[in-house]
């Protein structure tokens, strides 16, 4: 066959025939995903509208890099306006047993005051052994339920008239920071104000105690809860603000009866042994735990380094009862 046949041919129309709709169907395919390409905000606002049962909401990035971010134990990663409801999203993480626990949570507002919760999504969980299908839906429901001003909500720490057992306690408390978290920082963030970093949600208020010598206030501090158990310290703060005594009275980590695991030798050398520290000091190992607090004792850790920032933070209230002391 030569050239001239093969292109009168019937294989050649045929060929030409299929070359051309290949050719239209590609350009038709490609003007198509211009108007339906999905942008990445697009699929972002999607992905909130979990939050809305699957209603398209639009959101706003907050600039929250020159605000305090860690509150209530719990860090703000991330910071949204839903603008057609007038709602925050709000990413918070903070340390379950063995790793992060992140968490969205829905904050609605009227104006600059929050009135309620509307979800709590957990996120993500670093470590798969924190029985994270422990907790119900029916338990991230009383975050929006049970909500009133001024709650702080400890479903996941012993001892608590809110505590539920669940075998996740861990996680759960990890999830109850992030909510308490997200909503104290809303508060302030919505009125434009700054977030005044409050140690005693471990304290026992009712306990505790202190008095003045000279320019020295002398502290019994006790911390609450089952895991670990309270704590006792006896703390000295000066004028300075420097730790000029801190004693462990009794350590909550103490031998436990049913498991006989002694978690007080778990501890970090560090926080049993605070004297000298100032404020700065004490926030710079709670803001960066790990190496410090993570050691097997994590919470204990914790409980010593958040008494030692409660002393501090109390002393210029004590001391002038005219900035908030009693």
């Amino acid at each position: 066959m030569t050239v001239k046949q093969f292109f009168k041919s019937t294989a050649f129309k045929c060929i030409a025939v299929l070359t051309g709709v290949l050719l239209t169907s590609g350009i038709l395919l490609a003007i198509a995903f211009g108007f339906l390409e999905v942008t990445d905000e697009e699929r972002f606002n999607r992905k909130i509208g979990v939050m809305y049962g699957g209603e398209t909401v639009t959101s706003q990035a907050q600039d929250i890099s020159d605000k305090n971010v860690k509150v209530k134990g719990a860090t703000i990663e991330a910071l949204w306006l839903i603008t057609n409801k007038s709602d925050y999203l709000v990413q918070a993480s903070s340390r379950g047993n063995g790793g992060d626990v992140t968490c969205w949570i829905t904050i609605n507002m009227n104006g600059t005051a929050v009135t309620g919760i509307g979800k709590v999504l957990l996120y993500s969980v670093d470590d798969p052994a924190e029985f994270k299908d422990n907790i119900g839906n029916d338990i991230y429901e009383k975050f929006h339920t049970e909500y009133v001003e001024g709650k702080d909500f400890s479903y996941g720490t012993k001892g608590t008239e809110d505590y539920i057992n669940t075998g996740a306690s861990y996680t759960l408390s990890a999830v109850c920071n992030n909510v308490n978290g997200a909503v104290e920082f809303v508060k302030a963030y919505a009125s434009g104000g700054e977030i005044v970093k409050d140690f005693s949600k471990n304290i026992d208020k009712e306990k505790t105690s202190w008095e003045i010598d000279g320019e020295t206030v002398i502290y019994d501090i006790y911390t609450t809860g089952e895991e670990p158990g309270p704590f006792h310290f006896t703390i000295k703060v000066d004028a300075s603000g420097t730790l000029t005594e801190y004693i462990i009275l009794t350590n909550g980590s103490s031998t436990e009866e049913e498991s006989g695991e002694d978690y007080g030798s778990l501890m970090s050398p560090q926080a049993v042994n605070l004297k000298g520290k100032t404020l700065v000091d004490i926030e710079s190992y709670l803001d960066n735990a790990d190496g410090v607090l993570i050691t097997g004792a994590t919470r204990s850790n914790q409980r010593c380094y958040e008494a030692a920032a409660y002393a501090l933070t109390e002393y210029d209230r004590i001391m002038n009862p005219d900035k908030g002391g009693e």
